[in-house]
Order: structure tokens, then sequence, then C-alpha cells
């Protein structure tokens, strides 16, 4: 519903030249769709409709965030040429009234010390100190004036909230749609994700994005998309606004609904249309639905890094704990094959007796189809390893003097032993790996390793349940020491 100025607003906006039609546009939420960022960004697209007279009108846009980028602000239509922006941001304070009355009369109260009762008299204001007004009298000015200053009437260009408007030449008179596009701080999106493990292989898995709104402004049946993806944003930029930006901004905002959140690819970014519409009021925290995947397939894997040098005659470690990881792979195949924005997992489990248990969280990137997860969320308790290593030979290579210093090359042979005990009810498969710093050789091992990377040896040991499991491996190491006088 078109609504006219009161004679509060008339005179907040009176300097409106007689010409124009002054029109207000109140945020009914009709018709606006938001577009949200991870970077505590939001693009806000707005159509509303408004009675313009032929020729040129000053419209107030009522009801836009008050964390407005108003440089990035787009307003267009129909036959009509926007003029001029303006983003008024002088809110009513008591310093803005003190300001903006300097030179003019007002009305003062202060109270009598004898009998308590207000004493009004009328003063011209002709300045201020530290907030403080100073004030000529019919008596004489005052500097430190102990009462209230009452003023007439609120100052042109203040207002109870920042209000953007905009000067336009229409065409022809009648109700036109306005459309505004612009982008804000203050609305920011995460993703949290719930998975409940059901059995050694399988877990259900649940996505909710939690919406955040400090932009100033209610979103009323807005429909709400999520953008994933870091978008490179360039602050403090003034551009002009072109007309390419314009039609751009028109043909990206009627949206097609959407029944389900499944993503689209945009611009190398995920694109998440929530299926309604939504509220989302000011200082409102809001979770929606986002993921629901059930019998997703996962692997739990028990990993150590043995801290082995290899430097010494020897080296020994005792009771160490193998992190816990589960592996999830994003594919259709293992039940899952959607993209995934960043956020926390939290992992739960039901114990023997049904109770829930919560297990362990971790953080996810953004993960795109057919990626990886591999979620670290804590040590085993149940299964301890320990290990030793010692030098069973030592042989010289070749050396080299280099002035003061000899560089002496040889083969170093170490034999190792890793046991692992696992004391948990079920077998298990620990994965060992080591480091080596210089060239090495496996030269004999009791379970066959494979290559992680270069200087990286894996070893995947079966574990039985209530045993204690032993790996031993032969390995050679090139080694060059430094030898000086």
């Amino acid at each position: 519903m078109l609504k006219y100025f009161l004679p509060l607003g008339f005179a907040i906006w009176s300097a409106v030249s007689a010409q124009a039609q002054t029109v207000v546009l109140p945020n009914t939420g009709n018709n606006v769709s938001v577009s949200i960022y991870n970077q505590n960004l939001s693009l806000v697209k707005d159509m509303r409709q408004a009675e313009l007279k032929s020729g040129l009108n000053e419209v107030v846009f009522d009801g836009v965030a008050q964390r407005i980028q108003p440089e990035t602000a787009v307003i267009y239509g129909d036959e009509m040429k926007i003029i001029e922006q303006n983003y008024n941001y002088n809110l009513l304070s008591y310093q803005n009234f003190i300001e903006r009355n300097i030179g003019k009369e007002v009305n003062t109260v202060r109270i009598n010390p004898k009998d308590g009762e207000n004493i009004y008299e009328r003063a011209v204001l002709i300045g201020s100190a530290n907030g403080q007004p100073i004030l000529r009298f019919n008596y004489g000015i005052d500097a430190e004036f102990d009462g209230r200053v009452v003023f007439k009437d609120i100052p042109n260009g203040l207002s109870n909230k920042p209000t953007l408007t905009a000067k336009i030449n229409a065409k022809n008179s009648g109700y036109k749609t306005l459309r505004l596009a612009y982008l804000t701080d203050g609305l920011s999106w995460k993703t949290d994700y719930v998975a409940n493990v059901i059995n050694k292989d399988k877990l259900n898995l649940t996505g909710w994005v939690t919406i955040n709104n400090e932009s100033g402004i209610d979103y009323e049946n807005a429909k709400i998309q999520l953008i994933a993806g870091d978008v490179n944003v360039v602050r403090n930029a003034v551009p002009r606004m072109a007309k390419g930006v314009m039609l751009m901004a028109s043909a990206s905002y009627d949206m097609a609904s959407n029944d389900s959140i499944e993503p689209q690819n945009l611009n190398s970014y995920e694109l998440y249309t929530l299926p309604t519409t939504t509220t989302i009021k000011n200082q409102q925290t809001k979770q929606v639905a986002l993921i629901e995947k059930t019998e997703v397939k996962y692997k739990k894997e028990f990993n150590l890094q043995t801290p082995f040098y290899f430097n010494s005659n020897g080296d020994e470690f005792e009771k160490y704990h193998p992190s816990i990881t589960y592996v999830i792979n994003n594919t259709a195949d293992d039940n899952l094959g959607i993209s995934l924005p960043s956020g926390t997992m939290r992992f739960y489990e039901n114990d023997k007796n049904g109770n829930l248990q919560f297990i362990g969280s971790a953080h996810i990137n953004n993960t795109a189809k057919e990626d990886t997860l591999r979620l670290y969320l804590g040590e085993a308790f149940n299964i301890s390893v320990s290990g030793k290593t010692k030098k069973i030979s030592e042989q010289e290579l070749t050396r080299q003097k280099q002035n003061k210093c000899t560089d002496i090359k040889k083969r170093l042979t170490y034999e190792t032993e890793v046991t692992i005990n696992n004391a948990e009810d079920g077998d298990n498969n620990v994965i060992i790996s080591q480091h080596f710093n210089n060239e090495y050789k496996i030269i004999k091992e009791s379970v066959v390793s494979t290559e992680k990377n270069a200087t990286t040896r894996e070893w995947i040991v079966p574990a039985k349940a209530k045993q204690k499991t032993v790996l031993t491996y032969t390995a050679e190491i090139i080694a060059t020491n430094k030898e000086c006088n």
C-alpha cells in the first residue's frame, strides 16, 4: 500500500522541490530476495510499487538495511531515468538537534530550586561546547545551562533511521515498478552437520544452515539464496552504476522456484536456494535444514606416525595412542554425492544402552562432489602403540674434504619393531607411518608397506581384538655427516 508523509515526515523531507512529488515506499516484504555470501556480505533485491508523476519525482526507499553499502545501490525501472541517489544517515540525536538549531530560537525548561516548579523561557541557541548548548537569554549568555532544551520541529535531513532516496524522471505518470539492489553487511550464514553413526560403516548425515541477521532490518517472506565460496570484494569503492550493471541485476532478480536444496554452479561457486520463503527478523538467528542423507558409507581409521629419527644408535617410545579419523567419500555410490559448504561436523553414536553420546567434531572446508573428507575426531583410548629401533650396521661410502671439514656419507641399517595393543572388542586396522629425513630403502618387512609420498612410508597393520600385534621392518638409511677439525 502506498503511504504519504504525515506532518512529522514532511518536516524531515520538507526540502523537496515544489515540482517533485515525495513518495514513501514501505518495506512490505513482498518481492524481496536475499543472496547471502560467506563473508558477512549479502545482495538484497527489492521490488516495490510507487505512484509517480510524469517528470521529476523524489522517491524515498524506506526500510533499507542500516548497514547498506550505499555506493553499491542500483535503482532501475522501465520508462524512467535515475537522476540522483542519496543515502541519508543523519539520525535523530541530541547533538544533531543542537547543531541543526544553532542560530534559532528554542524553548528551555529548568526547575525552580525553591518550589520545584518548571520555569519556561525562550532563548537563542548560539553554539555548543562538548555537547553543552550555549544559550542567549534576554538577561545574557549562559554557557552552563542546567535545564533542558526543547525544540519546535525535527530539522530537515534528520531521520530515525538511515534512508535511501532517489530523484527519478518518469516518462509517464502512474503506478510504476521500481527495483532496488544493494550490498549490505550484517547478514551471514554457516553450516553445521550432524553425523549419527548407525553401525561400523554407515551413518546418517544432516546439514543445517544457521543464518544470522544483524543488518538492521527485517526480511519478511524473503526468497533466500546462499552462495558457498569466497567472492573477492573490493571495499570502499564508489563505482558508477552503469547501464550494463543494471541489466545484470534485473536479469538476476527473478529466481526460479526450487523444491529442494540441490546446489547449482554459479561462476565456480555453489548456489543453494531455500525451497520456501522465510522471514528473518533483525537480531535473529534462524536455522534451516539444508541436507539430509541416510546410510552414508564411511571408514574409521586409526593413524599413528612413529617418532623415529634414525640419527643415533637407537630410539624408542611407549603407549602412544593413534588418532581416530573418519573417512567419507563424497560420492553417489557412498550415498552422498552433494556439494558440502564449509562448516562444523559433529558426530554422535548410541552406547550399548541406546543413549546418544557425542564422540567428536571436525571442521570441513568447502567440499565438492567426488572429494574425500578425512576428519580427525580424537585419540583412541583402547589402542596403544609402542616402538623401538636399533642400529645394526654402519658402512662408510664416501669421504670428501672441504676446507677444515669432511663430509662422510654412510649407509646405516636399522631394525624397527612396533607393537600395537588393541584392547577393543573388535578387530581394527592401524595405519603406521614413518617419515624419513634422508634417502632410504626398506629391505625387509612383516607387513607390506606403501609409499605415501617421497619421504613417508605407510603400513596398514591388522590388529586383532584383545591382542598385541607386532610390525617389524628393516631400513637402510643413506646419511651424510660433517666432521670438522
